[in-house]
């Protein structure tokens, strides 16, 4: 297994980072055990994600949140790779849906296999996870199982929303809370709760996990419209071209001054061939990435707020900084700072 150890995302103090990198590499090698499987192709096809990397961003957020109860509790260990397994299982799944080429640098499991195996190995990843919680009692079975149904509830969401021009801003935003903010809510709620943390405590990190999961993803889908083919290690665009209007895109449609000229394109599905490099022309042009690093601002700032209701600390300003991190990433607040002149 391996993961990617990404500039800016390393702890502020120095002793909290050796911890939280030791403490991965547990993670690890749970998850290489999780894994395994009596058939060789399904143990080939489980790990084949895990092995071609990741930030494991939900383990790690797993982990630092536990400094708020006891962080050297083993249970911790095991909630972060029951985390993971869902991420990776929603990557399986996501692949398939959005006919995905390739994913972490290397072909998709609907590629290099075919859609049924992506299917297949993505429930089997679900299972093991459930049954890596079933050891850590009934109140986490039961987090995990409700957040699995949000997350399911929101890709049905954006599947019904796929291509369709007269989407709004708030029920976009509502698919992402449920689809990415959720899991990253649990994955902190998670922390607190292996660690025995004051429930209060508890209950504040699960809403700082929302805000950092929708800062997170508004931070995407800017990239995803302004970063390079090497930055994102893929084409720029690929929302547009799957259908999936995002925030600056839906802004640029209903206010911006070519509105009208991107819904053609977007319906007429031009977006997907030779109209691309025009629709990603006209949502760069238009105001609807300042109204998207706008939002990312508001969440950070919203994290940020409920980083400074628990202890203070290490772990405290590493989640401070981690939420700033996500703004830096898309120059969110230089953007903001841009449209109030």
């Amino acid at each position: 297994m391996s993961r990617r150890i990404i500039p800016g995302l390393e702890a502020p103090d120095a002793e909290l980072e050796r911890a939280v990198r030791a403490r991965l590499d547990e993670v690890e090698a749970a998850l290489e055990k999780a894994v395994r499987a009596d058939s060789d192709m399904l143990a080939r096809t489980s790990s084949y994600l895990l092995k071609a990397g990741g930030k494991r961003f939900r383990p790690m957020l797993v982990l630092l949140s536990g400094y708020f109860g006891d962080p050297t509790d083993p249970r911790l260990i095991a909630g972060s790779a029951a985390i993971e397994l869902v991420h990776q299982a929603t990557l399986y799944h996501d692949d398939v849906i959005d006919e995905a080429d390739a994913r972490h640098g290397v072909p998709a499991a609907n590629v290099r296999w075919n859609n049924t195996v992506a299917i297949l190995t993505g429930d089997y990843l679900f299972a093991r996870a459930s049954e890596i919680s079933t050891d850590l009692g009934t109140d986490i079975c039961a987090l995990l199982a409700r957040t699995i149904a949000t997350l399911c509830d929101g890709q049905i969401r954006e599947v019904e929303a796929a291509g369709r021009v007269d989407q709004t801003e708030d029920a976009y935003m509502e698919i992402i809370r449920r689809k990415t903010g959720a899991l990253i809510a649990t994955s902190c709620r998670l922390g607190g709760m292996l660690s025995d943390a004051p429930a209060e405590d508890v209950d504040v990190l699960e809403e700082f996990g929302e805000a950092l999961g929708l800062a997170f993803q508004l931070s995407d889908d800017i990239m995803d419209v302004t970063a390079t083919e090497r930055e994102l290690e893929k084409e720029p665009g690929q929302d547009l071209r799957e259908g999936v209007f995002t925030l600056p895109v839906l802004h640029a449609l209903n206010r911006g001054p070519d509105g009208d000229e991107l819904r053609a394109l977007l319906a007429s599905g031009r977006a997907e061939s030779d109209g691309l490099a025009r629709s990603l022309e006209i949502v760069r042009a238009a105001e609807g990435l300042a109204h998207a690093r706008a939002a990312v601002v508001a969440e950070v700032d919203r994290a940020q707020a409920l980083v400074r209701r628990l202890q203070q600390g290490t772990a405290s300003f590493a989640l401070d900084q981690l939420a700033e991190y996500l703004a830096a990433r898309c120059d969110a607040r230089a953007g903001v700072r841009g449209l109030k002149k």
